[in-house]
């Protein structure tokens, strides 16, 4: 059974009543820590960006978090009620985290319970999640309002189940097919509501979690790096990859462990530095901005199988 949610203490400090915290961990510095030189969230980081080839030395404190990301707009809502919530949620993991750093071994039954929860948030709270579930409510307005908008009387009846009187502002068939015809528009959404959709995605993804095996690879000299996207999920090319069909779900727990859900129980490995350097080029591959490591010079494979340790040598596109 998960111990989330119990005796609750933040990994990066007690949350006081009253703090309005501005910047907001998406990947926890708990969890950062791990792959720091030394372990605590005071340690040095090392962060790259993908995007411009930086690098630069930092904390986990003052890293892989943006202002404002889950604050709520409800003037009726404590405004960083998320951003503690999580916070305590995170006190419950640390712990569990050193330990299977410290340790090298395999999760307890309870420990992976807990962590199962935590992978599931954790997925929901990265910025990679957001543009995904706005992309599929998108996908499913769009088909909505092409059935709507078929015919004018389909329009009108619309608008009746709405309870929008046909001559609101809005409303008139021709313009609003016209509109939509253009494509030039765009779906937005507030934080709060893709905090509620990603905390009601989570129960499934929980579920999808849960009947995975689970097992663990080593990196004794702790080499893997870590992303802003650290919940990966692969299977075969072309297929759309879901949690409860993918063929492995990915999940770096520190610099020296990496979890692994799997459809077949998975056994206990130790990696050799080129399997670690293939760990490290698929999480560059799948990160959306941001790689976290204990040094700037990690190992990686380029697309010819070579190990590396100039990150200027790497480009995505290489090897999507």
């Amino acid at each position: 059974m998960s111990s989330v949610g119990k005796d609750l203490e933040p990994c990066g400090g007690t949350v006081h009543k009253g703090l309005n915290p501005r910047a907001h961990h998406y990947v926890p510095q708990c969890w950062l820590s791990g792959f720091t030189e030394g372990g605590e969230n005071t340690s040095r980081l090392w962060q790259s960006d993908l995007n411009s080839g930086k690098q630069w030395p930092t904390t986990p404190v003052n890293a892989g978090h943006r202002r404002d990301f889950y604050r709520l707009t409800d003037p009726n809502k404590d405004p960083v009620l998320i951003e503690k919530k999580l916070s305590e949620i995170e006190g419950t993991i640390a712990p569990i985290l050193k330990r299977l750093d410290k340790e090298l071994r395999m999760p307890d039954d309870d420990e992976l319970g807990s962590l199962i929860v935590f992978m599931a948030i954790q997925w929901i709270r990265v910025p990679a999640f957001r543009p995904v579930v706005l992309g599929i409510m998108e996908s499913i307005m769009q088909s909505n309002m092409s059935d709507a908008l078929s015919s004018s009387e389909a329009w009108s009846q619309t608008l009746r189940d709405a309870g929008i009187p046909d001559n609101s502002p809005g409303s008139d068939y021709h313009k609003m097919r016209e509109f939509i015809e253009t494509g030039d528009y765009y779906f937005s959404a507030p934080n709060d509501w893709y905090i509620k959709t990603g905390f009601t995605t989570s129960i499934d993804v929980i579920d999808s979690l849960e009947k995975k095996s689970w097992g663990i690879v080593i990196s004794e000299n702790g080499e893997f790096i870590g992303s802003d996207n650290p919940i990966v999920l692969d299977g075969p090319a072309g297929e759309k990859m879901g949690f409860a069909n993918a063929g492995v779900i990915i999940y770096p727990v520190s610099r020296h462990v990496v979890l692994y859900g799997t459809a077949s129980p998975v056994n206990l490995q130790t990696m050799n530095r080129k399997d670690v350097a293939r760990h490290n080029t698929f999480m560059m591959i799948t990160a959306s901005d941001y790689l976290f490591s204990h040094r700037s010079d990690f190992i990686w494979l380029d697309e010819n199988e070579q190990c590396q340790t100039d990150l200027s040598l790497f480009h995505k596109e290489r090897f999507v």
